[in-house]
C-alpha cells in the first residue's frame, strides 16, 4: 500500500495529487496513518485498440493477399455501364 497522506497535506497540495491520480497512481488520504479515502481518476486510461485482433486465428496459406487485392472486372463493368445510362427522373 502506498503512503497515506494527511487531509491537511492533501488540501495544501491538491493540484499535485490530482495530477498524480490522473496519471493512474491512486492517492491514499487519511488520519493517523490509516487510510480513509482514495483519490483516483474518474476516467481511466483507455487501452489502445488492437488492429487485426483476429490475425492470430488465420490459418497460414488460407488465402493469398493477391486474391484480396485488386479490382473485380465484373463490378468495374457494371459501374461503367451504369455511368453511361441517363439518370432516372
Amino acid at each position: 500500500m502506498d503512503k497515506v497522506i494527511t487531509i491537511h497535506e492533501a488540501k495544501t497540495h491538491l493540484s499535485k495529487y490530482i495530477k498524480q491520480a490522473k496519471a493512474g497512481k491512486p492517492v491514499h488520504i487519511g488520519s493517523f496513518g490509516k487510510e480513509e479515502v482514495m483519490l483516483v481518476s474518474s476516467s481511466p486510461k483507455k487501452k489502445p485498440v488492437k488492429i487485426g485482433i483476429w490475425a492470430h486465428k488465420r490459418k497460414p496459406n488460407a488465402y493469398k493477399d493477391e486474391d484480396l487485392i485488386g479490382p473485380d472486372p465484373d463490378i468495374i463493368k457494371d459501374f461503367e455501364d451504369s455511368a453511361n445510362k441517363p439518370f432516372p427522373e
